[in-house]
């Protein structure tokens, strides 16, 4: 089976099947931040600081909008008032070094993997930049109700990377100041082999070791065989100066491989990047736990949860095996990026001047 489309199958199956992992293995975040911002609710968010971290903050309603004239203290978790569902940036100062934050993860009812990718820190110390960049799993389960708040990201564009037959099963609901773009990673019907595999899942020929080992093909072959795609599509999302999103259906392996890429060319160290794409499993996993859907938890019944997690989450090991591929086709990343990519240093430099502080 074309391996490629059974990421496609796996993205499609995840939508229906999240009650099968009714006992979440415990995750963590695995993205090291000395401050964050967390939404507590639609009017508040917290603020979580390191330990014997002490200082000031400071809010804005943009970044360039901070208000360093008044200081707030902060104690470890502290409680900011907003209104009802205002997004907010903080700005700390900690030992002459600027910390900028915002929530990571945007608060939708639906989408439980709709996060901005900004804030990351680049190996030369400084931050990818905030409201520029969001990743995202499928959008067709946003509410009407919800389009101010998206709006208020001021996101210019939405690539949607799933296939005709993907988007068929759940279009983006999306307002319309938001223009949307097909830019499919891989496309094609394949519905005779996603009831051969479905068939081979409920039958319990397949192992998960065998799931595992497919994601990690998958990834090998996203820079074997889809690479003109990415190539496109991340100069697309850095040579649109505003604010963009990209997405597929479960937000993290097409998403997944696209937000490394552009970190990558930003200046991200790769362990750095790695730790943001396992934060998948820390935003989705918990979250599948908690959905009910009586029908599929039936269809599902006699499904072997071990064997289905691997295809619903995301490990190390899936990520490490496109950089291992790009090692062994280029020698290193930035060998890739000129080469694979055809983005010349000065490029890069110019992006990473425009794209982080």
């Amino acid at each position: 089976m074309n391996i490629n489309k059974y990421i496609a199958f796996t993205s499609i199956l995840m939508l229906g099947s999240l009650n099968i992992i009714a006992q979440t293995p415990k995750v963590s975040r695995t993205l090291e931040e000395a401050l964050r911002a967390d939404r507590v609710n639609s009017t508040s968010y917290r603020i979580y600081a390191g330990q014997n971290m002490q200082g000031n903050y400071f809010i804005g309603k943009t970044v360039e909008t901070i208000d360093y004239s008044k200081p707030f203290s902060f104690a470890k978790d502290s409680i900011v008032a907003v209104e009802e569902n205002e997004r907010l940036y903080f700005a700390s100062i900690l030992a002459g070094d600027t910390i900028l934050i915002s929530e990571r993860l945007i608060p939708l009812e639906g989408p439980s993997n709709f996060r901005d990718i900004g804030g990351v820190k680049t190996k030369d110390g400084k931050q990818v930049k905030w409201g520029q960049f969001y990743r995202a799993d499928a959008l067709g389960s946003i509410q009407e109700d919800e389009f101010p708040y998206i709006e208020s990201l001021k996101i210019s564009k939405v690539y949607d990377l799933r296939s005709d037959e993907e988007i068929a099963t759940s279009k983006d609901n999306l307002p319309a100041s938001i223009r949307w773009i097909h830019h499919p990673i891989f496309n094609g019907d394949n519905s005779a082999q996603m009831n051969a595999v479905m068939q081979k899942i409920k039958t319990g020929d397949m192992t998960a070791e065998d799931s595992r080992n497919l994601l990690i093909t998958a990834n090998k072959e996203f820079i074997n065989s889809n690479l003109d795609a990415f190539k496109v599509l991340v100069r697309e999302l850095l040579d649109n100066e505003e604010p963009s999103l990209f997405h597929c259906t479960a937000g993290k392996d097409r998403t997944g491989l696209t937000s490394a890429l552009l970190l990558s060319v930003l200046g991200v160290d790769k362990e750095t990047v790695i730790n943001e794409y396992l934060m998948t499993n820390y935003y989705t996993l918990p979250k599948m736990a908690r959905k009910k859907d009586p029908k599929m938890a039936a269809a599902f019944a006699n499904i072997d949860p071990q064997v289905m997690l691997p295809l619903m989450s995301v490990d190390r090991s899936y990520l490490e095996a496109a950089f291992t591929e790009i090692e062994k086709q280029y020698g290193d990343m930035d060998k890739f990026i000129r080469e694979g990519l055809e983005i010349s240093d000065a490029e890069r430099k110019g992006y990473q001047m425009k794209y982080t502080y």
